[in-house]
């Protein structure tokens, strides 16, 4: 019975991760509460996660990617992209792909698209290309190249764990590396023959080099002593002083008193406008209609302008939150984008209360391939909202590394510590060979290399902990004991669907039991974390290869590769949804390109991975 009442709570865990009603970290932690109330699992059993070496590698990893960053070592290789002189499209799909996918294999996956996307921009400018052709390519290549090494991507070193815990030896450093660079290298093909056919051009305004901003609505006050009183918006010719569009003017007035909120009787322009409620009228502007005092009007376009004229009595941005004026001035400008099972999702900005939360004010927001049309305090978000942020340095650095939100491009850039470029690259090396050579495990091997970004002043102390996603960390620390409860010492729940998979597989045929645990991960990973998904599909399929008698190698390497295939829709993987959320993207674009992509890297995985580990080792 035990068994059947962990796949209940395995199943309720499922459903709570495709609905991202409930972060994953907590559904993790919750589903780890209740192996410890039930009594599948004893409190020492239960919190093996958190002293896991595979959680402690992840932490360091964590750190050692930022170190990269802060010394300016990603950014060198972004470089290359924009000074390469490549014009062609394919040509410069390619470079996108290659530098990402190097960069993802010995940095998290974010990072790599994040700093290389302000770069994608620029390139797509100057060859005169739609950026959207490069996106999602950029995006694929950071899911690919993260398979090459064993700390490319978490879910490698998470079946790498499964390994060790089922009494096996774990993958080594560059194990990967012969199957995840043919997977890479025949996703690069499937862009250049087939994916460049079905990545679509959609229309986001390119980021130019000076940084400024793309598209994104935003509020503003008419304050009293403007020189927009009293005109038309013909007159004031916002579009060619600010290069903002005015989509809508909001005015207060008092219904009680019968005051007519605008300079005709409203009822004869009904086709303009709207009762808000709570004393507010919103009307688009006809050809005569007026601006007066306090005003509010609704703008879309790059606000890079009207933030530098901040302070000058013509327009003054608007709290999101409190509806007031806001001082901009000694603050810095970001962009960031919601992450699935962002605890703002569903709210409106004046409920999310990210000046109180976060220390930042948001000043518009940019909504995937839609025009916003709600006023900016009742917009509710939803995942891949892009929202324009203000606050201190500081703030900016803490919001880059929660776990609510993606960075797209922060807009006055971190400082760098170019001078420790070298330094920073010469410790992440010596990290990696430790570990190739296996000369250290490789999580003494990355605790190393922490201490020594941060001995060497490449990591300060103070930033550490700021480095590190630890929602992803609770979440994986909490699903490790799954394995265990899982194993034949307690529930026997991995055998007993391992024995389903080898009736639905034939049994006898690795192939097939390969194809079905392949097919199992794809599908599960598209509605929950990769990683997650890993530490619940590995010991699923070590016993299938067990029960078969092959060697449990080709398996979990399988279970590896297609935990990164989440091509097919934009929450698969949070860079494919930082690149929907800033390319204007569709979900079927996602199913369109990525979908034959998952068929082909299936096959191509299924006839590379046995010759490299077989089922039946001599």
């Amino acid at each position: 019975m035990e068994k059947f009442l962990l796949l209940a709570l395995i199943l309720a865990a499922l459903a709570l991760f495709a609905s991202e009603k409930v972060r994953a970290d907590l559904v993790a932690l919750g589903l780890l509460l209740a192996l410890l109330l039930t009594g599948i699992l004893d409190v020492n059993e239960g919190f093996t996660g958190f002293a896991s070496p595979a959680v402690i590698t992840v932490v360091c990893m964590f750190v050692l990617s930022g170190a990269l960053v802060r010394t300016g070592v990603a950014d060198s290789l972004a470089s290359l992209v924009l000074s390469s002189g490549v014009r062609a499209e394919l040509g410069l799909m390619v470079m996108v792909m290659v530098m990402v996918g190097v960069m993802s294999a010995f940095m998290n996956n974010i990072a790599a698209v994040a700093i290389l996307m302000p770069s994608v921009f620029a390139i797509a400018q100057r060859a005169g290309l739609a950026v959207t052709r490069l996106l999602i390519p950029l995006s694929f290549g950071s899911l690919l190249g993260g398979l090459s090494t064993l700390v490319g991507t978490p879910p490698n070193l998470l079946a790498s764990e499964a390994l060790n815990r089922a009494g096996y030896e774990s993958f080594k450093m560059f194990d990967f590396l012969p199957t995840g660079s043919a997977v890479f290298a025949i996703g690069i093909l499937y862009m250049l023959l087939i994916g460049q056919r079905l990545v679509p051009i959609r229309t986001p305004q390119a980021l130019p080099e000076d940084a400024s901003l793309r598209r994104y609505v935003t509020e503003v006050s008419v304050p009293k002593g403007s020189s927009l009183i009293g005109k038309t918006a013909t007159q004031a010719k916002l579009r060619e002083v600010l290069g903002l569009s005015l989509l809508r003017v909001h005015r207060q007035y008092d219904k009680d008193k019968n005051q007519s909120p605008i300079s005709k009787p409203w009822q004869s322009h009904g086709r303009y406008g709207r009762d808000e409620g709570n004393g507010w009228y919103s009307y688009v502007p006809w050809p005569e209609a007026t601006f007066a005092a306090n005003d509010h009007l609704q703008l879309e376009g790059d606000p890079s302008a009207l933030l530098k004229r901040q302070g000058d009595g013509f327009l003054e941005i608007l709290d999101s939150e409190k509806g007031g004026e806001i001082d901009v001035t000694g603050m810095q400008t970001g962009e960031v984008a919601l992450a699935p099972g962002s605890r703002s999702i569903g709210a409106t900005l004046e409920d999310a209360a990210f000046s109180q939360r976060y220390g930042v004010t948001v000043l518009g927001i940019r909504r995937n391939g839609r025009h916003q049309v709600e006023r900016l305090t009742a917009a509710r978000l939803e995942p891949g909202d892009v929202l324009l942020v203000r606050g201190t340095s500081e703030a900016l650095a803490e919001l880059a590394h929660n776990p609510d939100f993606l960075v797209v491009n922060r807009l006055e850039h971190a400082e760098r510590d170019y001078g420790r470029r070298l330094l920073a690259l010469l410790i992440m090396a010596v990290t990696v060979g430790l570990a190739a050579t296996g000369t250290m495990h490789i999580s003494v091997a990355a605790l190393l290399g922490m201490l020594a970004m941060i001995a060497s002043g490449c990591m300060p102390v103070r930033d550490i902990y700021t480095q590190v996603d630890w929602r992803v960390i609770f979440m994986i620390a909490a699903m490790m004991p799954l394995s265990l409860a899982m194993d034949d010492n307690h529930t026997g729940a991995g055998r007993w669907i391992a024995e389903g998979l080898l009736t639905i597989s034939g049994g006898k045929n690795p192939y097939a039991g390969m194809i079905v645990v392949m097919l199992l991960t794809v599908g599960l990973t598209q509605v929950m974390s990769n990683a997650a998904c890993v530490v619940l599909v590995a010991p699923i399929a070590i016993a299938t290869a067990t029960g078969m008698g092959a060697s449990p190698y080709p398996f979990v390497m399988a279970v590896a590769i297609a935990a990164s295939t989440a091509f097919i829709t934009p929450i698969g993987h949070q860079v494919n949804l930082l690149v929907y959320g800033v390319g204007n993207y569709r979900f079927s674009d996602f199913v369109k390109s990525g979908g034959p992509l998952t068929v082909i890297l299936i096959i191509a995985s299924i006839l590379i991975v046995p010759r490299v580990w077989p089922f039946f080792p001599t």
